[in-house]
């Protein structure tokens, strides 16, 4: 091999040497893309978290159950069973004036959308049952039925959560009732479906336009695939009176 051959193979098999501050600049901007991308799945994974309490509670006669929905010692709701000359009736109460119950204590399916949207009250007569000449009658949106829905409204701090309380009742020669359940959503202001009990109901409340930047930055970091989930809303609130 001649000695031009001989210096032209060596040099091909040189590594190509990269600017050392272009290197500094392109792990920079790598850790940066990658501390972004974290920092994304990390909002969209704590944006929205239900919790949600099973129970199997029967509501006494004469008697009420406090209804704490997230547990910080604070009774948000009173659910009561009384009597009142031939008649047995069960209500709600608010326990704070920021709270409220959902269309008028309504009786709701599951996958109703509870949220700002909704129209909300203080108290709320669920169901009553009277005997007249050893005749029953019974009334109210919840005077039969099997697991359905409260949607409730309770302020945390000053700032209003939505939750929903599940129960089965039946009216018919008085009232029995039982308190089977109850969510809500740790994200203030965010709607929840009556009956989801577990979170998240959306991976990320990030406009499109606010987060196509960071989740580049994140796919180039990581090197995998990815897919935004965008905020979807729903209008199955129960419409203002």
């Amino acid at each position: 091999m001649s000695n031009r051959a001989s210096t032209i193979t060596s040099r091909r098999r040189q590594k190509a040497k990269v600017n050392p501050r272009l290197d500094r600049n392109l792990a920079a901007y790598m850790l940066a893309a990658g501390a972004a991308g974290v920092s994304l799945l990390a909002t969209q994974s704590a944006q929205a978290e239900i919790v949600y309490t099973p129970a199997h509670i029967a509501i006494s006669p004469r008697s009420s159950i406090e209804l704490d929905l997230n547990h910080d010692g604070v009774n948000d709701f009173l659910v009561s069973r009384w009597l009142y000359g031939d008649g047995s009736h069960l209500t709600i109460d608010q326990q704070a004036p920021a709270n409220g119950i959902l269309g008028d204590g309504a009786a709701l399916p599951s996958g109703v959308r509870i949220g700002p949207k909704g129209a909300f009250v203080g108290y709320a007569s669920m169901a009553s049952n009277v005997t007249i000449s050893g005749e029953s009658f019974s009334d109210g949106p919840w005077k039969n039925v099997t697991n359905r829905y409260l949607g409730l409204k309770f302020s945390v701090n000053g700032e209003t959560h939505y939750g929903w309380a599940r129960l089965t009742v039946t009216a018919k020669g008085g009232i029995v009732a039982t308190l089977t359940g109850y969510a809500y959503e740790t994200v203030p202001n965010k709607p929840i479906m009556a009956g989801k009990t577990s979170g998240p109901e959306v991976a990320s409340t990030v406009e499109p336009a606010a987060m196509s930047a960071p989740a580049t930055l994140g796919r180039l970091a990581g090197g995998a695939s990815y897919r935004a989930i965008w905020r979807r809303d729903d209008d199955m609130d129960l419409p203002r009176t």
